[in-house]
């Protein structure tokens, strides 16, 4: 019964999972939606096991759903590596790269690098997932993207490998009608006691602060926890409080001076920026193309680069 089971249908259960509507996924793949849900009751059917709970409009996976979507992660990802390895075979950089990016570098850094990329590699199709740093390292374990950029430490070192990106350093932002708006570094104490914005948890630039802050065991003012890197820019800027964030991500603002910027005096915020890889995983020439082009500090071996 095995041999029934399509790729496509394993394609539409994925995406089924991630939006948990028929009608939606549906509509992203371009299908009618009793097209959708026919392929999904056929693969039940295969099975011998429901895989959603159906509750009105909303759908859940059921138990066996979630055990079967960790397998379809595997298999999936096996098949693209098979097909990865045969494209190779003809020495081209052809196929797809599937890329996990923390928000600080997918917006600030990695655009430029993209663009070069496709225009050195125009046959190699980019997919890209931006998140925060762990979810970018679920992704890598599960298969879902192949390489992973982000701002934290890496907890299942066990399995992934990170190498040195490039350096970061963070720096404290604030409005120009600020009082230190003339000043390019602030004591801690000043610093501790004003209204901080944050990003949320999990986010890399909050791991790397709060564990710098943390060695000086001292309580901060938070204010605010925002996820998105453009809304605490605006929220400082607006005099809301001040905020951590990296250099890299103010480069417009600083140019056209709608924010300020200042360093914690004794308090240098440097942070690794990693690239991400399974350990003993094959590499494929779209993403040895790309690792090259983004020339990490970090030499990644057996690379071929």
């Amino acid at each position: 019964m095995l041999n029934q089971v399509t790729i496509h249908q394993l394609e539409l259960f994925l995406l089924a999972a991630k939006l948990k509507n028929f009608s939606r996924a549906a509509d992203q793949m371009a299908i009618s939606q009793p097209a959708f849900s026919a392929q999904i009751i056929k693969l039940e059917r295969i099975l011998g096991a429901p895989l959603f709970d159906r509750i009105d409009r909303k759908i859940e996976m059921t138990e066996v759903g979630a055990v079967f979507e960790e397998y379809v992660h595997k298999t999936l990802s096996t098949l693209r590596e098979g097909k990865q390895v045969v494209d190779d075979m003809t020495h081209q950089v052809i196929g797809a790269l599937k890329i996990g990016a923390s928000t600080t570098i997918a917006n600030y850094i990695l655009p430029e690098y993209l663009g070069a990329y496709n225009s050195k590699h125009p046959k190699c199709k980019i997919e890209m997932m931006v998140n925060n740093t762990n979810q970018i390292e679920r992704a890598l374990l599960k298969g879902e993207i192949d390489m992973g950029l982000v701002e934290g430490p890496i907890g299942n070192t066990k399995r992934i490998k990170p190498y040195l990106f490039m350096l970061d350093e963070l720096v404290v932002i604030f409005s120009t009608r600020h009082r230190w708006k003339n000043r390019s570094s602030v004591p801690f104490e000043d610093f501790q006691r004003e209204p901080l914005i944050i990003r949320e948890r999990g986010s890399g630039t909050r791991k790397v602060f709060t564990d710098m802050m943390g060695k000086s065991r001292a309580p901060l003012n938070i204010a605010m926890e925002i996820g998105n890197t453009e809304a605490i820019k605006k929220s400082a800027e607006s005099g809301i409080g001040v905020a951590v964030i990296s250099q890299s991500a103010i480069k417009r603002e600083l140019k056209e001076k709608t924010l300020k910027k200042a360093r914690i005096s004794g308090h240098p915020m440097e942070r690794r920026l990693s690239l991400i890889l399974l350990r003993n995983k094959y590499v494929s020439n779209p993403l040895k193309a790309f690792i090259s082009l983004l020339n990490p500090v970090d030499n990644i071996p057996d690379m071929g680069i």
